[in-house]
């Protein structure tokens, strides 16, 4: 039902006239907020530039070619918009051991006024709520499961947080099962314990997206740095209306991407491959830095002011309100105190793993607030 071509149409192309025509209309149809056009082009120059607006729009390609290919990027992100329903998503049915709602029962945080000027910090209460929602890809892909967090309130679905989980086979995730998802639900987790009400808490009008990747997508994420924006549009549509088919496609504006632990690969990757270029708003490392891969969450670059660190080092007193003024925030076991106290093993190789596992359950509230 989708949009096809016989020969490339723009810049360079064989632009054959019936082709030229459908690429005409479906710039049309797309809509400007999608960076189509309001009227065909009346030539193949005015035609190729609005393919590049296109592209330029959706983040296709770091420069616009002003071309479309038969099976190309381009063509396949026109008929997501136009046919969303036809991307091959679909609303996981069963659900059995999967959570489907998050809070309302308060968590502890970090007070951040105290996080970023004392030394041993002090702990309120912050309580979220939200709505849990599961899809599938119809290919056997990676990743094929995703995990969606809406907070209560939520109005707008264009502002996207993508969280990514530690790498599975430290955990004893076999890839070889990945596919009849089964024991995988359980990393879902991530999405209804207390990160996620921390999140519901921060109020940033973001909806929580979460990829189910395997270890080997440690190298390269997988499908998802190119898919991203179809499978994504066709999911927050479904939410945004409400309905399971014959929502509109809807464009994400701007990503924060967050990782935890080992998941620094998978955000280094994504970054790497998805040509996010302006819509990248802010990026989050919970504790990768005692990760295999220490190396990329010592070298996490984004955004100026945008770029947010949580991590186990050594700090003394008097640099904390420069770290934090950098959003890095230095957790050592001696910052610990309140409910934690008495929590953690005295020794400190035990101690850094106990931590390790609470920090994006503790420290999402304000990392996710100041990466905006």
């Amino acid at each position: 039902m989708g949009i096809t071509i016989g020969a490339s149409v723009g810049r360079g192309g064989v632009n054959a006239p019936a082709d030229v025509v459908a690429v005409g209309g479906a710039l049309v149809a797309v809509g400007v907020e999608n960076g189509g056009i309001f009227a065909v082009p009346l030539g193949l120059d005015w035609l190729g530039d609005a393919i590049a607006h296109f592209q330029g729009v959706q983040g296709l390609m770091a420069t616009p070619d002003g071309r479309i290919d038969p099976g190309g990027g381009t063509l396949r992100r026109i008929n997501a918009i136009l046919f969303p329903d036809e991307v091959g998503v679909r609303r996981l049915a069963d659900t059995d051991g999967l959570a489907t709602a998050v809070g309302p029962d308060p968590v502890w945080a970090p007070d951040q006024v105290s996080l970023v000027s004392d030394f041993v910090f002090q702990w309120v209460g912050v309580a979220g709520t939200g709505s849990i929602h599961y899809f599938q890809l119809d290919a056997p892909v990676v990743p094929r499961w995703f995990g969606v967090l809406v907070p209560e309130d939520t109005t707008e679905f264009d502002r996207v947080y993508v969280f990514f989980h530690p790498t599975p086979a430290q955990a004893g995730y076999v890839d070889a099962e990945y596919q009849s998802f089964g024991r995988w639900r359980g990393i879902f987790h991530y999405l209804s314990d207390d990160m996620a009400v921390q999140f519901c808490a921060a109020g940033t009008g973001r909806v929580l997206v979460m990829p189910l990747l395997t270890q080997a997508a440690a190298a390269d994420c997988g499908v998802f740095p190119q898919r991203w924006p179809e499978v994504l549009g066709c999911i927050l549509g479904r939410l945004a209306h409400g309905v399971e088919s014959g929502a509109p496609f809807q464009r994400v504006t701007d990503v924060v991407v967050s990782s935890f632990s080992s998941g620094i690969t998978y955000s280094h990757e994504f970054r790497k491959r998805a040509n996010l270029g302006s819509r990248l708003a802010g990026v989050i490392d919970f504790d990768g830095v005692i990760s295999t891969y220490s190396a990329l969450s010592q070298a996490l670059t984004g955004p100026a002011g945008r770029v947010v660190k949580v991590q186990q080092s050594t700090v003394s007193a008097g640099t904390v309100p420069s770290l934090a003024a950098a959003n890095v925030f230095a957790v050592p076991l001696p910052r610990w105190g309140g409910p934690w106290d008495g929590v953690f093993d005295p020794n400190p190789g035990t101690a850094l793993l106990q931590i390790h596992g609470v920090i994006p359950q503790t420290m999402m509230h304000v990392a996710a607030q100041r990466a905006g």
